[in-house]
């Protein structure tokens, strides 16, 4: 039999009375002044250890007992708290309680690197193409509120272009509806960007560099790569964090609109990841071969970037200071497709 000292509370009152509670096989027997009660065990909640504290025992009815005796309570209670006892002697410890903080500190870096855009790329390919779709309309209708104004280029030409772009899309029945606009974007300068759902932006800034219409065919096919790929829908929901992947599953029309607005902030300043862009150039390759395009052409367009990219970091000392503002601050298709050399000799030697 175990014994022990605990003051009784009868859950109706403050009032306390110090008992004296017998354990027995299968019940608690608690007596003291005008008190004389037997519970059976299976009723008797018993709080967890935290340290020396005072525990509680919760009773039938909201009555409770809180005793000091812990050693009474655990050979009274062996099997309640197994698990806090096991922390208790972890937190004994320290080599342990520091390979606990090393574990957690292992687990919350593989979840920011590897965890989130996991579970980015599982929703999104798991998002309706019409939630998708719905997307990239909401964030054209956001550029053209604060970056983009409408083509100035020829009618003939945006045609000429419409061309190429229908060549590489012939065929595809990849789910997308592809679509090709043109904006005059001062602010990004010579630019396409992917937007998910199959909407492709030009600028007129590309348009104007580009040597031929096989190089921006070139670059098209590249963006192409990236909505097949998902990688701006991706992104954009690995910048919004897991409570807007699952609200973008859902289709929730207002984190949609919300991801619209996150989403060429994240497309111009974040930038691509190495990986993205080399599926993307591997898409791209594939595909103009398949219509009968080199891919030297893509090794041109890219090295015209750079060129004008290296210019536009090298402002000459004789600019004006507007002119050094208006060059530090656009954007260019290398803010957000860093070209390399091994990229372009990629290109060059892809047969």
């Amino acid at each position: 039999m175990i014994e022990f000292d605990a003051f009784y509370y009868d859950g109706k009152t403050s009032a306390r009375a110090a008992v004296r509670v017998r354990g027995l096989a299968h019940s608690l027997h608690i007596t003291g002044s005008g008190i004389n009660t037997e519970i059976a065990l299976v009723e008797v909640r018993v709080d967890a250890r935290v340290g020396d504290a005072r525990r509680t025992l919760a009773l039938p009815g909201g009555a409770q007992l809180q005793t000091d005796d812990h050693t009474a309570l655990a050979a009274l209670f062996p099997r309640a708290h197994r698990l806090e006892s096991w922390v208790q002697t972890l937190e004994r410890k320290w080599g342990y309680a520091l390979a606990a903080i090393a574990l957690i500190a292992a687990f919350t870096w593989w979840c920011a690197v590897f965890g989130v855009p996991l579970a980015a790329t599982a929703i999104a390919n798991a998002t309706p193409a019409t939630v998708e779709s719905t997307l990239g309309e909401h964030t054209l209708a956001t550029l053209d509120k604060s970056m983009c104004d409408s083509s100035a280029l020829p009618a003939a030409r945006v045609a000429d272009v419409q061309k190429h772009f229908s060549t590489l899309i012939n065929g595809l029945n990849d789910g997308y509806a592809y679509r090709l606009e043109f904006r005059a974007c001062g602010g990004f300068g010579a630019n396409a960007i992917a937007l998910p759902g199959g909407v492709i932006l030009v600028t007129d800034e590309l348009v104007k560099l580009a040597q031929n219409d096989q190089q921006i065919a070139a670059v098209l096919a590249h963006e192409i790569g990236h909505v097949h790929h998902k990688h701006g829908l991706r992104m954009t929901l690995q910048s919004a964090g897991v409570a807007a992947l699952v609200a973008a599953l859902a289709g929730d029309a207002v984190t949609i609109t919300k991801l619209a607005v996150l989403l060429p902030t994240v497309l111009l300043q974040s930038g691509y990841s190495r990986e993205f862009e080399t599926d993307a150039d591997t898409y791209a390759f594939e595909r103009m071969k398949a219509i009968g395009l080199s891919a030297q052409y893509f090794a041109e367009i890219m090295t015209l970037l750079e060129q004008q990219h290296n210019a536009r970091s090298g402002t000459p000392a004789e600019k004006t200071d507007a002119a050094r503002t208006n060059s530090r601050h656009a954007l260019d298709y290398l803010s957000t497709h860093p070209a390399t050399a091994e990229r372009i000799d990629r290109a060059r030697n892809y047969r």
